[in-house]
Protein backbone atom coordinates (compact mmCIF):
# COMPACT_ATOMS: atom_id res chain seq x y z
CA UNK A 1 0.00 0.00 0.00
CA UNK A 2 2.77 2.36 0.95
CA UNK A 3 4.24 2.03 -2.33
CA UNK A 4 0.97 2.57 -4.38
CA UNK A 5 0.75 5.49 -2.18
CA UNK A 6 4.58 6.62 -3.30
CA UNK A 7 4.09 6.41 -7.01
CA UNK A 8 0.69 8.21 -7.02
CA UNK A 9 1.88 10.99 -5.13
CA UNK A 10 5.03 10.94 -8.34
CA UNK A 11 2.54 10.70 -10.52
CA UNK A 12 0.53 13.73 -9.08
CA UNK A 13 3.90 15.92 -8.77
CA UNK A 14 4.75 14.72 -12.22
CA UNK A 15 1.24 16.24 -13.32
CA UNK A 16 1.55 19.75 -11.30
CA UNK A 17 5.03 20.46 -13.66
CA UNK A 18 2.94 19.38 -16.25
CA UNK A 19 0.94 21.87 -16.04
CA UNK A 20 2.78 24.22 -14.71
CA UNK A 21 5.04 24.31 -18.10
CA UNK A 22 5.00 26.53 -20.56
CA UNK A 23 2.63 25.91 -23.32
CA UNK A 24 5.07 25.06 -25.98
CA UNK A 25 7.27 22.76 -23.84
CA UNK A 26 3.93 21.02 -23.16
CA UNK A 27 3.86 20.56 -27.04
CA UNK A 28 7.44 19.49 -27.03
CA UNK A 29 6.85 16.75 -24.60
CA UNK A 30 3.61 15.70 -26.02
CA UNK A 31 4.84 15.01 -29.41
CA UNK A 32 8.63 15.08 -28.82
CA UNK A 33 10.30 15.69 -32.59
CA UNK A 34 8.79 17.42 -35.76
CA UNK A 35 6.91 14.87 -38.53
CA UNK A 36 5.64 15.85 -41.87
CA UNK A 37 2.18 15.99 -40.49
CA UNK A 38 2.65 18.27 -38.28
CA UNK A 39 0.29 20.86 -40.05
CA UNK A 40 -2.74 19.20 -38.25
CA UNK A 41 -1.44 20.05 -34.98
CA UNK A 42 -1.58 23.72 -35.79
CA UNK A 43 -3.56 26.91 -36.63
CA UNK A 44 -3.39 27.32 -40.57
CA UNK A 45 -4.23 30.30 -42.87
CA UNK A 46 -4.96 28.19 -46.73
CA UNK A 47 -3.10 29.40 -49.76
CA UNK A 48 -5.99 28.68 -52.16
CA UNK A 49 -5.00 26.69 -55.64
CA UNK A 50 -4.88 28.92 -58.44
CA UNK A 51 -7.81 29.58 -60.32
CA UNK A 52 -6.60 28.59 -63.59
CA UNK A 53 -4.46 25.47 -62.69
CA UNK A 54 -1.68 24.51 -64.91
CA UNK A 55 -1.66 20.71 -64.99
CA UNK A 56 1.92 19.37 -65.68
CA UNK A 57 2.46 17.58 -69.16
CA UNK A 58 4.10 13.89 -68.94
CA UNK A 59 6.99 12.75 -70.80
CA UNK A 60 6.13 10.22 -73.27
CA UNK A 61 9.13 8.79 -71.79
CA UNK A 62 7.42 8.51 -68.18
CA UNK A 63 8.69 6.22 -65.52
CA UNK A 64 10.38 4.56 -68.39
CA UNK A 65 13.93 4.55 -66.81
CA UNK A 66 14.21 4.23 -63.10
CA UNK A 67 17.21 5.06 -60.44
CA UNK A 68 19.35 1.51 -59.62
CA UNK A 69 17.65 -0.64 -56.99
CA UNK A 70 20.39 0.21 -54.19
CA UNK A 71 18.72 3.93 -54.54
CA UNK A 72 15.19 2.89 -55.05
CA UNK A 73 16.40 0.66 -51.41
CA UNK A 74 17.71 3.60 -50.02
CA UNK A 75 14.70 5.35 -50.82
CA UNK A 76 12.73 3.03 -48.53
CA UNK A 77 15.60 3.36 -45.98
CA UNK A 78 14.66 7.18 -45.51
CA UNK A 79 11.04 7.06 -45.75
CA UNK A 80 10.69 8.28 -48.89
CA UNK A 81 7.00 9.92 -49.17
CA UNK A 82 7.42 11.33 -53.04
CA UNK A 83 10.28 11.83 -55.87
CA UNK A 84 9.50 13.65 -58.45
CA UNK A 85 11.60 14.69 -61.69
CA UNK A 86 10.82 17.27 -64.12
CA UNK A 87 12.81 17.83 -67.52
CA UNK A 88 11.83 20.95 -70.30
CA UNK A 89 8.80 21.43 -68.00
CA UNK A 90 7.40 17.65 -68.19
CA UNK A 91 7.01 14.88 -65.52
CA UNK A 92 9.84 12.16 -66.43
CA UNK A 93 9.59 9.96 -63.17
CA UNK A 94 7.37 9.89 -60.07
CA UNK A 95 6.95 7.67 -56.92
CA UNK A 96 4.90 7.65 -54.12
CA UNK A 97 5.07 5.58 -51.24
CA UNK A 98 4.36 6.09 -47.00
CA UNK A 99 0.22 6.37 -48.62
CA UNK A 100 1.37 9.02 -50.61
CA UNK A 101 -0.17 10.02 -53.49
CA UNK A 102 0.10 12.96 -55.63
CA UNK A 103 -2.51 15.03 -53.76
CA UNK A 104 -0.95 14.77 -50.50
CA UNK A 105 0.35 17.27 -48.88
CA UNK A 106 2.93 17.48 -46.75
CA UNK A 107 5.39 19.70 -44.56
CA UNK A 108 8.23 21.76 -46.07
CA UNK A 109 10.28 22.79 -42.75
CA UNK A 110 13.13 24.36 -44.20
CA UNK A 111 12.02 24.55 -47.79
CA UNK A 112 9.39 27.51 -46.91
CA UNK A 113 12.68 29.52 -45.77
CA UNK A 114 13.47 29.68 -49.83
CA UNK A 115 9.74 30.75 -50.76
CA UNK A 116 10.67 33.76 -47.77
CA UNK A 117 13.34 34.64 -50.16
CA UNK A 118 11.28 34.47 -53.25
CA UNK A 119 8.35 36.98 -51.38
CA UNK A 120 11.33 39.17 -50.78
CA UNK A 121 12.10 39.47 -53.99
CA UNK A 122 9.06 40.62 -55.04
CA UNK A 123 8.63 42.83 -52.38
CA UNK A 124 11.76 44.37 -53.66
CA UNK A 125 10.83 44.85 -57.30
CA UNK A 126 7.16 46.31 -56.20
CA UNK A 127 9.47 49.09 -54.43
CA UNK A 128 7.33 47.76 -51.10
CA UNK A 129 11.38 47.03 -49.50
CA UNK A 130 13.58 49.85 -50.77
CA UNK A 131 16.76 47.78 -50.29
CA UNK A 132 18.10 44.84 -49.28
CA UNK A 133 20.57 46.80 -46.85
CA UNK A 134 18.04 48.68 -45.27
CA UNK A 135 17.29 48.47 -41.70
CA UNK A 136 15.04 45.28 -40.29
CA UNK A 137 13.72 47.64 -37.50
CA UNK A 138 12.31 49.52 -39.74
CA UNK A 139 10.07 46.93 -41.10
CA UNK A 140 9.70 45.02 -37.89
CA UNK A 141 9.18 46.88 -34.83
CA UNK A 142 7.78 43.80 -33.01
CA UNK A 143 12.21 43.56 -32.71
CA UNK A 144 12.12 45.56 -29.40
CA UNK A 145 15.18 44.45 -28.01
CA UNK A 146 16.90 45.09 -31.47
CA UNK A 147 18.50 48.60 -32.11
CA UNK A 148 18.19 50.56 -34.77
CA UNK A 149 20.49 50.56 -37.35
CA UNK A 150 21.95 46.68 -36.25
CA UNK A 151 20.49 44.42 -38.06
CA UNK A 152 20.11 44.58 -42.20
CA UNK A 153 17.64 42.64 -44.41
CA UNK A 154 20.54 41.06 -45.96
CA UNK A 155 22.13 39.95 -42.94
CA UNK A 156 19.09 38.24 -42.09
CA UNK A 157 18.65 36.65 -45.36
CA UNK A 158 21.92 35.36 -45.72
CA UNK A 159 21.72 33.92 -42.14
CA UNK A 160 24.70 36.26 -41.17
CA UNK A 161 21.90 38.09 -38.79
CA UNK A 162 24.40 37.08 -35.59
CA UNK A 163 21.40 37.08 -33.39
CA UNK A 164 21.34 35.81 -29.58
CA UNK A 165 20.16 32.25 -30.89
CA UNK A 166 21.19 28.86 -30.66
CA UNK A 167 19.58 26.75 -33.73
CA UNK A 168 18.32 23.48 -31.31
CA UNK A 169 15.90 20.91 -32.21
CA UNK A 170 16.43 18.60 -29.00
CA UNK A 171 16.41 21.16 -26.16
CA UNK A 172 12.38 21.67 -26.00
CA UNK A 173 13.08 25.08 -23.94
CA UNK A 174 15.00 26.22 -26.05
CA UNK A 175 13.55 29.55 -28.27
CA UNK A 176 13.98 27.35 -31.61
CA UNK A 177 11.69 24.99 -29.80
CA UNK A 178 9.07 27.83 -28.81
CA UNK A 179 9.13 29.39 -32.28
CA UNK A 180 8.03 26.23 -33.61
CA UNK A 181 5.50 24.76 -31.06
CA UNK A 182 4.45 28.34 -29.46
CA UNK A 183 1.72 29.83 -29.76
CA UNK A 184 2.48 33.31 -29.97
CA UNK A 185 5.42 34.84 -32.37
CA UNK A 186 4.93 38.24 -31.28
CA UNK A 187 6.10 37.35 -28.06
CA UNK A 188 9.02 35.75 -29.11
CA UNK A 189 9.96 38.48 -31.19
CA UNK A 190 10.74 40.82 -28.28
CA UNK A 191 12.62 38.62 -26.96
CA UNK A 192 15.25 38.44 -29.43
CA UNK A 193 18.45 40.14 -29.17
CA UNK A 194 22.19 40.66 -30.61
CA UNK A 195 24.81 38.87 -29.51
CA UNK A 196 26.75 41.05 -27.29
CA UNK A 197 29.93 40.68 -29.71
CA UNK A 198 28.01 41.50 -32.78
CA UNK A 199 29.45 41.59 -35.99
CA UNK A 200 26.55 41.28 -38.68
CA UNK A 201 27.39 40.43 -42.24
CA UNK A 202 30.38 38.38 -41.62
CA UNK A 203 29.51 34.78 -39.87
CA UNK A 204 27.37 32.69 -41.33
CA UNK A 205 24.89 31.05 -38.57
CA UNK A 206 21.85 28.95 -39.50
CA UNK A 207 19.30 30.56 -37.45
CA UNK A 208 15.64 30.09 -37.75
CA UNK A 209 14.77 33.10 -36.84
CA UNK A 210 16.18 34.98 -39.47
CA UNK A 211 13.52 33.67 -41.47
CA UNK A 212 10.91 34.40 -38.96
CA UNK A 213 11.94 38.08 -39.26
CA UNK A 214 11.57 38.22 -43.09
CA UNK A 215 8.34 37.02 -42.60
CA UNK A 216 7.06 39.94 -40.46
CA UNK A 217 9.23 42.44 -43.04
CA UNK A 218 6.88 40.81 -45.90
CA UNK A 219 3.79 40.73 -43.73
CA UNK A 220 4.35 44.49 -42.18
CA UNK A 221 4.94 46.11 -45.95
CA UNK A 222 1.97 44.16 -47.58
CA UNK A 223 -0.65 43.92 -44.45
CA UNK A 224 -1.30 40.86 -45.48
CA UNK A 225 -0.65 37.42 -43.87
CA UNK A 226 2.16 35.22 -45.69
CA UNK A 227 -0.53 32.66 -47.32
CA UNK A 228 -2.02 35.62 -48.84
CA UNK A 229 1.51 36.89 -50.24
CA UNK A 230 2.09 33.15 -51.30
CA UNK A 231 -1.15 33.13 -53.47
CA UNK A 232 -0.88 36.29 -55.12
CA UNK A 233 2.71 36.11 -56.02
CA UNK A 234 3.70 32.34 -56.49
CA UNK A 235 0.13 29.93 -56.24
CA UNK A 236 -2.16 31.61 -58.72
CA UNK A 237 0.70 32.84 -60.99
CA UNK A 238 2.16 29.48 -60.89
CA UNK A 239 -0.84 27.70 -61.79
CA UNK A 240 -1.32 25.81 -58.60
CA UNK A 241 -3.33 22.68 -58.65
CA UNK A 242 -4.09 22.05 -54.82
CA UNK A 243 -4.19 24.18 -52.01
CA UNK A 244 -1.28 24.53 -49.60
CA UNK A 245 -1.55 25.25 -45.96
CA UNK A 246 0.75 27.18 -43.96
CA UNK A 247 0.88 26.93 -39.90
CA UNK A 248 -0.31 29.69 -37.67
CA UNK A 249 0.34 30.86 -34.37
CA UNK A 250 -3.01 31.79 -32.03
CA UNK A 251 -2.92 35.38 -33.40
CA UNK A 252 -2.17 34.10 -37.37
CA UNK A 253 1.01 35.17 -37.80
CA UNK A 254 2.52 31.90 -39.91
CA UNK A 255 5.58 29.64 -38.75
CA UNK A 256 7.33 31.26 -41.92
CA UNK A 257 10.99 29.99 -41.02
CA UNK A 258 8.98 26.02 -41.58
CA UNK A 259 5.92 25.51 -42.39
CA UNK A 260 4.63 25.46 -45.57
CA UNK A 261 2.54 22.26 -46.63
CA UNK A 262 1.64 21.62 -50.10
CA UNK A 263 2.15 18.76 -52.83
CA UNK A 264 5.29 17.15 -54.50
CA UNK A 265 3.69 18.53 -57.86
CA UNK A 266 2.80 21.96 -56.47
CA UNK A 267 6.34 22.28 -54.89
CA UNK A 268 7.64 21.56 -58.20
CA UNK A 269 5.91 24.88 -59.54
CA UNK A 270 9.01 26.67 -57.44
CA UNK A 271 11.64 24.95 -58.49
CA UNK A 272 10.50 25.52 -61.91
CA UNK A 273 10.18 29.12 -62.11
CA UNK A 274 13.39 29.13 -59.90
CA UNK A 275 15.35 27.34 -63.28
CA UNK A 276 13.32 29.72 -65.42
CA UNK A 277 15.23 32.20 -64.03
CA UNK A 278 11.88 33.79 -62.21
CA UNK A 279 9.60 33.15 -65.11
CA UNK A 280 6.75 30.44 -65.52
CA UNK A 281 5.69 30.12 -69.32
CA UNK A 282 5.89 33.56 -70.87
CA UNK A 283 5.16 35.21 -68.01
CA UNK A 284 7.92 37.18 -65.56
CA UNK A 285 7.14 36.13 -61.86
CA UNK A 286 10.17 37.23 -59.53
CA UNK A 287 12.71 39.59 -61.50
CA UNK A 288 15.84 37.51 -62.90
CA UNK A 289 18.45 39.50 -61.61
CA UNK A 290 17.26 38.87 -57.80
CA UNK A 291 16.90 34.76 -58.72
CA UNK A 292 20.71 34.81 -59.94
CA UNK A 293 21.39 36.66 -56.73
CA UNK A 294 19.49 34.42 -55.00
CA UNK A 295 21.29 31.80 -56.39
CA UNK A 296 25.25 33.09 -56.19
CA UNK A 297 26.65 31.90 -53.00
CA UNK A 298 27.59 34.93 -50.49
CA UNK A 299 31.25 33.78 -49.91
CA UNK A 300 32.41 36.88 -48.52
CA UNK A 301 30.79 35.07 -45.36
CA UNK A 302 32.37 32.59 -43.17
CA UNK A 303 31.14 30.05 -40.59
CA UNK A 304 32.90 29.33 -37.19
CA UNK A 305 35.33 27.27 -38.95
CA UNK A 306 37.00 30.10 -41.69
CA UNK A 307 35.41 28.63 -44.52
CA UNK A 308 34.09 31.38 -47.18
CA UNK A 309 30.45 29.89 -47.45
CA UNK A 310 29.96 28.51 -50.69
CA UNK A 311 27.10 26.80 -50.32
CA UNK A 312 24.51 29.41 -49.41
CA UNK A 313 22.56 32.46 -51.10
CA UNK A 314 19.29 33.87 -49.86
CA UNK A 315 17.64 31.88 -48.11
CA UNK A 316 18.72 28.84 -50.95
CA UNK A 317 21.68 25.89 -50.32
CA UNK A 318 24.08 25.51 -53.09
CA UNK A 319 25.43 22.39 -53.83
CA UNK A 320 27.73 21.26 -56.59
CA UNK A 321 27.76 17.54 -57.47
CA UNK A 322 29.34 16.27 -60.82
CA UNK A 323 30.40 19.68 -62.30
CA UNK A 324 26.64 20.66 -61.80
CA UNK A 325 26.16 23.87 -59.87
CA UNK A 326 22.62 22.97 -58.50
CA UNK A 327 20.75 25.69 -55.93
CA UNK A 328 17.92 23.93 -53.54
CA UNK A 329 15.57 24.21 -51.07
CA UNK A 330 16.36 22.31 -48.15
CA UNK A 331 14.21 21.22 -45.07
CA UNK A 332 15.14 19.15 -41.72
CA UNK A 333 13.70 15.80 -42.74
CA UNK A 334 15.10 15.41 -46.50
CA UNK A 335 12.79 17.88 -47.91
CA UNK A 336 14.43 19.18 -50.68
CA UNK A 337 14.04 20.95 -54.62
CA UNK A 338 16.56 20.97 -56.62
CA UNK A 339 17.23 22.89 -59.39
CA UNK A 340 19.84 21.93 -62.40
CA UNK A 341 19.90 24.57 -64.92
CA UNK A 342 22.58 22.11 -66.92
CA UNK A 343 20.05 19.51 -67.54
CA UNK A 344 17.15 21.81 -67.55
CA UNK A 345 15.53 19.78 -65.20
CA UNK A 346 14.37 19.74 -61.17
CA UNK A 347 13.95 17.31 -58.46
CA UNK A 348 11.55 17.36 -55.40
CA UNK A 349 11.91 14.89 -53.14
CA UNK A 350 9.68 14.78 -49.60
CA UNK A 351 9.99 12.27 -46.74
CA UNK A 352 9.72 11.22 -43.21
CA UNK A 353 14.01 10.90 -42.58
CA UNK A 354 17.69 11.93 -43.11
CA UNK A 355 21.13 10.93 -42.16
CA UNK A 356 22.26 13.28 -39.86
CA UNK A 357 24.99 15.63 -41.67
CA UNK A 358 28.71 14.55 -41.32
CA UNK A 359 31.22 16.19 -40.46
CA UNK A 360 31.30 18.23 -43.74
CA UNK A 361 32.27 21.98 -44.13
CA UNK A 362 29.55 22.50 -46.75
CA UNK A 363 26.85 21.39 -44.14
CA UNK A 364 26.38 18.73 -46.59
CA UNK A 365 26.11 14.92 -46.89
CA UNK A 366 25.82 11.70 -49.09
CA UNK A 367 21.74 11.50 -48.58
CA UNK A 368 21.73 14.73 -50.83
CA UNK A 369 24.46 12.97 -53.26
CA UNK A 370 22.24 10.22 -53.79
CA UNK A 371 19.21 12.56 -54.17
CA UNK A 372 20.26 14.06 -56.76
CA UNK A 373 22.06 10.82 -58.40
CA UNK A 374 18.79 9.33 -58.09
CA UNK A 375 17.51 12.38 -60.47
CA UNK A 376 20.20 12.66 -62.65
CA UNK A 377 20.13 8.86 -63.64
CA UNK A 378 16.37 8.88 -65.30
CA UNK A 379 17.22 12.05 -66.84
CA UNK A 380 16.74 11.56 -70.87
Amino acid sequence: MQKIKKIGIVLLVLIIIYILLPQYVQMGLKHNFANVDDYKLFDKHVVQKSTTPTVWQISENYNKKQPTQALLDFFDARKTCAFLVIQNGRIVYERYAQDYTKETISGSFSMAKTVNALLIGKLLEQGKIASLDDDVKKYVPELTQIPEGQLSIRAVITMSGNLDWNESYWNIFSLTAESYYGNDLNKLMGKIKLREDHQQGKLWEYQSICTQILGYIIKNVTHKSIAENSNEYLWQPLGAESDAIWSTDKNGMEKTFCCLNATARDFARLGQMVLQNGKWNNTQIIDSSYIAAMTTPANYLQDERKNAVDWYGYQTWIINYKNLKVPYFRGILGQFIFVIPEKNAVIVRLGKKIKKDADDPKYQNDDIRNYLEAGLQVLE
